[in-house]
């Protein structure tokens, strides 16, 4: 019985292995995610096709800038945290970077919605002002900053 059983869990593991790895490399649930976020600006806008190609030649840009920030973030914390042993590390100045670093990330936000707005026409660009201001709400428009919601989602009794 475990001689027939040892090749089909071998034979199990080998295809699990393989599918794992597919994922890591591929990433295709990143790859949906991105793709639909594209696709619903260009929907909700309802881009000219002179303005989805300038959009995605936007967008590209701004995710290999946005890329570029997180290995440089990804690279600093290594050191950071590589430095437990080392006494000479700095580890304000580490830090110090790592916040730069995240300012520049929301500076090239602002700087890619401030780039895709300027190929809106008026229209458009009413309705993404509405969307970016939905977004940066979080949609979380009756409730208070910062505070999960309660139980039941009951508001809180008056004082």
């Amino acid at each position: 019985m475990k001689t027939k059983l040892l090749p089909i869990l071998l034979i199990l593991l080998v295809g699990l292995n393989g599918f794992l790895i597919f994922m890591l490399i591929n990433k295709p649930h990143q790859n949906f995610g991105s793709q639909q976020e594209r696709n619903f600006l260009i929907e909700a806008l309802q881009f000219s096709d002179n303005q989805k190609e300038e959009f995605i030649s936007l967008d590209k840009l701004h995710k290999e800038n946005m890329m570029n920030f997180e290995n440089e973030v990804r690279k600093t914390k290594d050191l950071l945290f590589n430095s437990f042993s080392d006494e000479t590390a700095n580890i304000d100045s580490l830090s110090t970077v790592i916040g730069a670093i995240q300012t520049k990330k929301k500076l090239e936000v602002f700087r890619f919605f401030k780039s895709v707005r300027k190929i809106c026409n008026k229209k458009q660009q009413e309705k993404f002002d509405k969307i970016i201001n939905k977004a940066i709400r979080g949609g979380n428009q009756g409730q208070e900053q910062g505070r999960p919601p309660r139980e039941g989602g009951m508001p809180p009794p008056p004082r």
